[in-house]
């Protein structure tokens, strides 16, 4: 074990010290919150191994569940306040999993390190380290399978992938990613050599993929003949996971299991307005050095801007959808935002729009790399379509495509970025607790107060 490993260790540590205090204070001035309603019985259940039972409130697949059943059956210890601790293990594992992936891309430990810390301290999701929800898990699931995946252990890839759908169905879609991603690389690598010597790792340039397209489209069966048996055995690992997702979606009648009549697919395009705002405002060190280049691009590309602006304005006045649960739910922060502002005042959602597009152009910079354009082809149609399937507007839906292009900001920026970063999650993650703790509502049909959450 060299120096690097202690200080992943050590800041694990105290990472884990510092917010068991926080957790423990949650626990002790909280009884359920939220959906914990639905996910606490049915873990509870599941811990004493009984496989029966289900709610129909519950709108994911039981992985959750099994991984408590897992870790604390054999224990004994089914309490809520083991059940929260959960979360606030696989946390300080995805410490760990994070510092492993920027270590693969980036040789600054130190950086990688506070990076690897930042990130699980991203405000929204550093409070579910607390409580009994699938988001941490989940996490962990789709951080590994990133990690395996460019680590080229295809196989384990597609396992954690599976486990991940079954934490929650929609990252099917970063399986779906990353699997494309090796995919487009292996066939270029093969493509580009004329003698179809196999190489292991290939990368996709800008310049040369309308060529490769071409060349696919016009003789696909002799680029395919070339591929070598390890490729097929890869692609066909993540494949018979995406299959068997389609055959669960055919039978089940839909992508979530229960409740779903309060979640249908529906077309919500703003909702990448509003994940380009999420990624803004939580990675703004990172977005506002692009200030400067972005009013220069809009200055060369006039027409394409005023274009862009009119298209926006035009979905947000015809495609703005406002769920129930939305406007109905003041446990969360969400609910007071859109009253106080979009719900208010309707020129405010308009007048974003400069800022939606702003973000949006430094997002779409991020995924793009001119001498790799694989994750660009496929992060961009993914996410676009995970977010406007959504009808609902939650910020647990922005974490993992966030995180993802948080990833790539790292090699890109200096350390002084991560500090500031830093800095902010640590103080809106003070402003939260602090009105979560002093902060109660009384709803009429629930015995315990009820806490503002994000």
């Amino acid at each position: 074990m060299n120096i690097t490993h202690l200080l992943v260790i050590a800041s694990v540590g105290v990472y884990s010290i510092l917010s068991k205090s926080v957790f423990d204070k949650v626990f002790h001035t909280s009884h359920l919150i939220v959906d914990e309603e639905f996910h606490i019985p049915l873990g509870q259940q599941y811990c004493r191994f009984k496989f029966d039972e289900w709610d129909p409130k519950v709108t994911t697949l039981p992985g959750l569940y099994l991984i408590t059943s897992l870790l604390l059956g054999p224990l004994n210890l089914c309490s809520i306040y083991w059940l929260r601790f959960i979360s606030l293990l696989f946390s300080c594992l995805n410490i760990i999993l994070l510092y492993a992936i920027f270590s693969l891309h980036l040789k600054k430990e130190w950086q990688n390190i506070l990076s690897a810390i930042t990130v699980v301290l991203l405000p929204p999701l550093y409070f579910f380290s607390h409580i009994y929800y699938t988001d941490i898990v989940s996490l962990t699931s789709i951080l590994l399978l990133i990690f395996l995946n460019e680590l080229g252990f295809h196989y384990f890839a597609a396992i954690a992938g599976f486990f991940s759908i079954l934490c929650r169905q929609t990252n099917v879609i970063f399986l779906a990613v990353y699997a494309g991603k090796y995919i487009l690389n292996e066939l270029y690598a093969i493509w580009v050599n004329k003698n179809f010597k196999y190489k292991k790792f290939g990368e996709l340039p800008a310049k040369h993929f309308q060529t490769f397209f071409v060349g696919i489209i016009k003789n696909p069966i002799k680029l395919l003949k070339h591929m070598p048996l390890q490729f097929w055995l890869n692609t066909l690992s993540y494949i018979s996971v995406l299959l068997a997702f389609l055959i669960f979606v055919l039978l089940n009648g839909s992508i979530v299991v229960g409740d779903k009549s309060a979640h249908q697919v529906s077309v919500n395009i703003p909702q990448i307005f509003y994940f380009g705002l999420f990624s803004l405002i939580f990675g703004w060190p990172y977005f506002i050095i692009e200030c400067l280049n972005f009013l220069q691009f809009a200055r060369r590309h006039k027409l394409f801007i005023i274009s862009v602006s009119l298209v926006a304005l035009l979905i947000i006045h015809f495609n703005t959808v406002v769920h129930p649960y939305l406007l109905a739910d003041n446990r969360h922060l969400l609910f007071y935002i859109w009253n106080r502002f979009y719900g208010r005042y309707w020129w405010f959602r308009y007048s974003m729009v400069p800022i939606y597009i702003f973000s949006l152009y430094v997002i779409t910079k991020t995924a793009w790399d001119k001498s790799n354009i694989s994750f660009f082809i496929m992060y961009v149609p993914a996410i676009t379509f995970l977010l406007i399937s959504q009808s609902l507007l939650e910020l647990r839906y922005f974490f993992v495509p966030y995180i993802i292009l948080r990833l790539r900001f790292s090699s890109k920026h200096s350390v002084l970025c991560i500090i500031l970063e830093l800095l902010t999650y640590l103080l809106v993650n003070a402003v939260q607790f602090n009105i979560f703790f002093s902060k109660t509502l009384y709803w009429p049909d629930m015995l315990y107060p009820q806490r503002i959450i994000w």
